[in-house]
């Protein structure tokens, strides 16, 4: 493909001012609409606004690369865009890009495969190359992009192509690049490498884990040869057994961008070590990549957790659709799990009894998933089978099985002990036992797991049970006091609320399912501390819009406020960041504290909220739902009016000083 061909004179719009990122939208939009390739602006806006929720479209030095594909565009194209003003608020992977150069593309859904990425991959490494970046920048005619993109085109064609060859005498350097999306950065990263590389006099070949999974993958002649492996990558790799021995450096994806140069000195004289993976594992990174051993454990406990998380949400769900489904019956909330109407002669409520026992089921897969994905992110795949069967041990399913009622097994904390356990001691094991190649595959199929589960059994039976159990059991009684009840709530809704979806956010989310599981404290605080930032920050805006009519919201903060409120209502607490990141020592604080504050109100009036459902539809199964609501509204007002009046305060404090500051000149 050709990159000038892609575009025309129409699609360049230069030194325009825009201030959002909707202005710039609209504008391309206009454009296509006029060259017949677009309807109208719904679809393809939309199909924009939807890429953008995915991840950053921002790059660095001013450049963002955003895209839309859509059944609605009739031919893949792309617009340059160069703003005379820096356009507020675009989310960049680089958090001090300041984006005013875009490249907009726009695919149709019957190209959104190969093509796509492999236009989005082109233009990404366009992006290093200083001579076509400036030529864009400093073009005073469209002429001179459209050049600029033929010389581009013209660079890939002769670019030199001995890689396999590798002549240089010099050295040999190999990369492996990935990031997040498996497109811009990982094509950047892989163009920085090569280019200085090359530079500096050596053969390079870098392979490229991306959107069309691996790419350029160098052959075994290359790997005997090459003096040195980067790895520069920010997501797991695949099949990296096959790099195994060479010496090695291991960093973030961005670092090759910003200095290749140093990466190659370092990978040649002070490499991490020798590369290694956990055998028969494909999946596994680098193992002997220096870190503490804190970092490790939390690293595994949150990969545990969000694997779980939609098992949870799946539980959640199928539970509560047969509790509605009840209540439309004209039952009490909660009765139809009531043994009575499995036998009913009503074949529908028959139906939602076995839906209900169906959603139980998934609930108790919980801490099996857990500590098997804890076990996994130590281990590798030899971890899953200890993990997944001792995970079961911790929730008590072996009492389930054969019919033991009122024991309390280790829960919780016993599932993250028993997947910390497995995938430490798995992952010796693989290491230590050494076979010969004949009976190799005894290792990972009969010996490990033979040990490992063994092992498993008797901790948690001799250790984690006891002390596990223990612990739930005074949970249980300090939960039963009123005191106990109100602290556990506050602290709950102060984590939840503090990082918006981040790890304290998840870990407590874990605590509160665990504990709303038993039916030994219900899901509130929780979800009052998911919902309460993103709602507070939204009516925020709208306040002040409507009522207050302060100047402390810029465009894109308001426009960013009614995403918020949005996403609050259908329980995404992620709508409130954007202010965070903007003002976290104003966000932050009001968000934790309207959330606790809402905490305590539905703790006092006996709030329970026993499924993971923030969203509105989940209210008909609030045990206490008008002072519920109560609680909502007093944690949302209080978030709310607590901005508007912080944020008028500060600005009214700068004007101040600017005027003392001009009087005194």
């Amino acid at each position: 493909m050709k990159l000038a061909e892609l575009t025309s004179s129409d699609l360049i719009i230069l030194d325009q001012s825009y201030s959002t990122k909707d202005e710039v939208f609209d504008a391309v939009a206009e454009r296509l609409i006029k060259a017949k390739i677009i309807p109208d602006k719904v679809d393809f806006e939309k199909a924009l606004y939807a890429r953008e929720k995915e991840s950053p479209t921002g790059l660095e030095n001013g450049i963002a690369i955003p895209h839309a594909k859509s059944s609605a565009i009739s031919r893949p194209v792309f617009a340059v865009v160069r703003s005379t003003t820096v356009i507020d608020g675009w989310e960049s992977l680089s958090p001090d890009n300041n984006v005013s150069l875009i490249f907009l593309l726009a695919i149709p859904e019957k190209s959104a495969g190969d093509f796509h990425v492999e236009l989005l991959a082109k233009l990404s490494r366009a992006m290093l190359n200083k001579d076509f970046i400036t030529s864009v920048k400093n073009a005073t005619q469209v002429e001179e992009v459209i050049n600029a993109l033929d010389r581009v085109d013209a660079t890939e064609k002769n670019k030199a192509t001995t890689n396999e060859h590798a002549t240089s005498k010099k050295g040999l350097i190999l990369g492996v690049t990935a990031c997040p999306t498996g497109i811009a950065h990982t094509y950047m990263a892989a163009e920085a490498i090569e280019k200085t590389a090359k530079e500096m006099g050596y053969d390079v070949y870098v392979e490229k884990q991306g959107a069309n999974g691996i790419e350029d993958r160098p052959s075994k002649e290359l790997v005997k040869k090459a003096d040195g492996l980067i790895i520069a990558a920010d997501v797991d790799l695949h099949e990296m057994n096959y790099y195994a021995g060479l010496p090695y450096i291991s960093v973030p994806v961005s670092t090759p961008i910003k200095d290749a140069k140093s990466l190659i000195n370092q990978v040649l004289n002070h490499p991490d070590g020798k590369f290694t993976t956990v055998e028969d594992d494909e999946e596994e990174g680098p193992s002997n990549k220096k870190k503490s051993i804190g970092t490790e454990m939390y690293q595994a406990l949150m990969s545990g957790i969000s694997y779980m998380i939609p098992i949870v949400v799946g539980a959640g769900l199928m539970s509560a659709i047969p509790q509605i489904g009840g209540l439309l019956y004209g039952l009490k909330p909660g009765t139809i799990s009531n043994i009575a109407y499995a036998t009913s002669s009503n074949s529908i409520l028959q139906f939602l009894y076995n839906f209900n026992s169906f959603g139980g089921f998934i609930f108790s897969l919980m801490y099996p998933v857990l500590a098997a994905f804890i076990a996994y992110a130590i281990a590798g795949k030899v971890g899953l089978a200890p993990g997944f069967i001792g995970g079961g041990l911790a929730g008590g399913l072996i009492y389930t099985v054969n019919g033991i009622k009122d024991h309390v097994s280790s829960g919780f904390l016993g599932a993250i002990c028993v997947g910390l356990v497995a995938g430490y001691f798995c992952r010796f094991l693989n290491q230590k036992i050494k076979l010969s190649k004949n009976i190799q595959s005894l290792k990972p199929m009969l010996i490990i797991p033979l040990l490992s589960i063994i092992l498993v059994y008797v901790l948690n039976l001799y250790i984690f049970e006891p002390i596990g159990g223990g612990l739930n059991k005074l949970l249980v009684d300090i939960i039963g006091q009123s005191t106990g009840s109100y602290f556990i709530a506050i602290v709950i809704a102060l984590a939840t609320a503090f990082d918006m979806g981040g790890p304290f956010n998840k870990a407590a989310f874990a605590v509160t399912l665990a504990l709303a599981a038993d039916h030994t404290f219900p899901m509130t605080a929780n979800i009052l501390g998911c919902i309460i930032p993103p709602l507070g920050i939204g009516a925020s805006v709208i306040l002040n819009q409507h009522v207050f009519k302060r100047d402390i919201y810029d465009d894109s903060l308001v426009a960013a406020g009614y995403t918020s409120f949005i996403s609050g209502i259908i329980g995404i607490s992620e709508g409130a960041i954007p202010f965070a990141l903007r003002d976290p020592l104003i966000t932050i604080p009001l968000n934790m504290v309207g959330s606790a504050i809402a905490a305590v109100v539905a703790t006092f009036f006996k709030v329970k909220i026993w499924f993971p459902i923030p969203q509105f539809w989940g209210w008909p199964l609030v045990e206490g739902l008008l002072p519920y609501l109560l609680s909502l509204l007093i944690g949302v007002l209080f978030v709310a009016i607590g901005n508007i009046m912080i944020r008028d305060h500060i600005a009214k404090r700068k004007i101040k000083v600017s005027k003392k500051q001009s009087v005194a000149v």
